[in-house]
């Protein structure tokens, strides 16, 4: 049984003539007479009686018509959505970020994403760049923010997202607060509040090795893998802390920030499994950059 023979099945039924059937179907009268006799003799009965006047539909062929329809009505849900998922209109989304991140692209992009493709699930989560490439290999996630720079791994495709200064997160009260802009050798003369190197060894190494080329060795006296967290103990008075200018949204009681002379800006890439990066994974990468 073929699907063409449904269709022109259901078109005969709903119109009870042949010829208007072929002319809704947009070919000739021979090849929807041809089809019906095959389709009957597939079946083994008959679905239509035919006079020279009219056309009726068996008890066979009434039954067969709410089947045949409700069929072809699945098949064009069916259709229907693979053509959706394939342009990226519906389906999930698992997208993992770094923490600094949600002060600066994410939220402006998953507002746009959803306003843009309402029946896509996005699952979010905060994770450190170093578990978002290991979760990317498992095949768990779709797309990770992480903060460059990373080890070259040819299963994985990065696009650079976004770049943005690198600021000075200082308690309000600290003597350093007192300039437009601060040295990057005097904040790395300063005990420090910095994200663990496992989190993300490519960005600590830059930041601490910068910071160590300005001939002062930097101190760390505590160590916090989350930026709000960070950032309150820099509140509070425990250090100071490099970090990406966005994070100055975050305005605590006790902290402020101040420009970085001699800092890497910082940096955020958009990585997918390479040559597997879905329609969704790609909308989602133009509304960040867009976002951006």
């Amino acid at each position: 049984m073929e699907l063409r023979q449904l269709r022109y099945f259901v078109a005969v039924a709903e119109e009870l003539h042949f010829r208007r059937a072929a002319a809704r179907l947009h070919i000739s009268q021979p090849p929807v007479s041809q089809q019906i006799a095959a389709l009957e003799d597939e079946l083994g009965c008959r679905l239509l009686v035919r006079t020279r006047r009219r056309v009726e539909l068996t008890p066979a062929g009434e039954a067969f018509l709410r089947d045949a329809r409700a069929m072809l009505s699945e098949l064009d849900v069916a259709v229907s959505t693979a053509r959706r998922i394939d342009t990226g209109q519906v389906g999930v989304l698992r997208v993992t970020f770094v923490g600094s991140a949600l002060f600066s692209i994410v939220p402006g992009t998953v507002q746009r994403f959803r306003r843009a493709r309402p029946d896509v699930e996005i699952e979010l989560r905060e994770r450190s760049t170093v578990e978002q490439l290991r979760a990317l290999n498992a095949g768990v996630v779709d797309l990770a923010l992480v903060r460059p720079p990373i080890d070259p791994d040819d299963r994985l495709h990065a696009k650079p997202v976004m770049r943005e200064r690198t600021v000075a997160a200082i308690p309000a009260a600290h003597p350093l607060a007192g300039l437009r802009r601060i040295p990057l050798r005097r904040l790395a003369a300063e005990p420090l509040v910095l994200f663990p190197r496992v989190q993300a060894p490519g960005f600590h190494d830059l930041l601490t090795g910068r910071m160590a080329a300005t001939g002062t060795s930097p101190h760390v006296v505590q160590y916090a893998p989350e930026m709000l967290t960070i950032i309150g103990l820099v509140a509070a008075g425990i250090g100071v802390s490099p970090v990406p200018a966005s994070v100055a949204h975050l305005a605590l009681d006790g902290v402020t920030y101040r420009p970085l002379s001699g800092a890497p800006d910082t940096e955020l890439l958009a990585v997918t499994r390479a040559g597997e990066e879905s329609p969704l994974a790609s909308a989602f990468l133009a509304e960040a950059q867009a976002t951006a």
